[in-house]
């Protein structure tokens, strides 16, 4: 059962098409394996919907149109996920999807359906890490992150955001405990230090928006390094 959901903000963020790459992509993600919020989703595009409608018709310039198709060109962004899934049928009991073996079909579309098969990249002691290419904005990154079984990291707070959905796993912090589905979003005032708390490896699909602020002297200089 999935106990941390998206925020309202993030919700409405994300139907209204305002979030960056990288966090619609981790949004998109956990609306395939969390039914709960797709719901709250579809309500806020149709609420959205209807506030269009009721705007009144305003002129526009001739070229307005070459410049939406101008737009839709530069712009990069992934598709909606099938609901042919968990977060169409609900029902999650049965399945693997919460168990970690699940990987939600746009990340699937990148990494394939295997969390073994990724190229991780070690960047300490029980921690590596594969960055996704994803199209992003500057500075932000999209990336799996896999702890290992008791790995506590380093104590950290952030320069910017950080959205963490785990796929498999778990882990804990001073926020409470977050296991499959569920979803983290830390701001630039969160000071935390998770662990991953069981005894299989925890492995997140994490947005960041800017380094995060480590407070450790060794781990400020290695974080040139290992690019997290």
């Amino acid at each position: 059962m999935i106990h941390h959901h998206l925020s309202d903000e993030m919700i409405l963020a994300y139907a209204a098409g305002s979030l960056s790459a990288g966090q619609a992509m981790v949004v998109a993600c956990h609306l395939d394996i969390c039914p709960a919020c797709a719901a709250r989703v579809a309500e806020a595009e149709v609420i959205g919907g209807a506030l269009i409608a009721d705007v009144e018709e305003t002129a526009v310039s001739d070229d307005l149109f070459n410049q939406i198709l101008v737009d839709v060109d530069e712009a990069q962004s992934f598709p909606e996920p099938e609901r042919t899934g968990a977060s169409a049928s609900g029902d999650l009991s049965s399945s693997s999807y919460l168990d970690g073996r699940y990987v939600p079909r746009l990340l699937a579309n990148m990494i394939g359906d295997d969390f073994a098969a990724v190229r991780w990249r070690t960047v300490g002691p029980g921690i590596r890490q594969f960055v996704l290419p994803v199209p992003s904005s500057e500075g932000e990154k999209v990336r799996l992150l896999k702890l290992s079984p008791g790995f506590v990291t380093p104590d950290h707070s952030h320069h910017g955001s950080e959205l963490t959905l785990v796929l498999k796993g778990s882990f804990s912090d001073d926020t409470g405990r977050y296991r499959v589905g569920d979803i983290q979003d830390a701001e630039e005032d969160m000071h935390h230090q998770p662990m991953a708390d069981t005894e299989e490896d925890c492995i997140c699909l994490v947005c960041t928006d800017a380094p995060l602020e480590f407070k450790g002297v060794i781990t400020r200089l290695l974080q040139p390094i290992i690019g997290i």
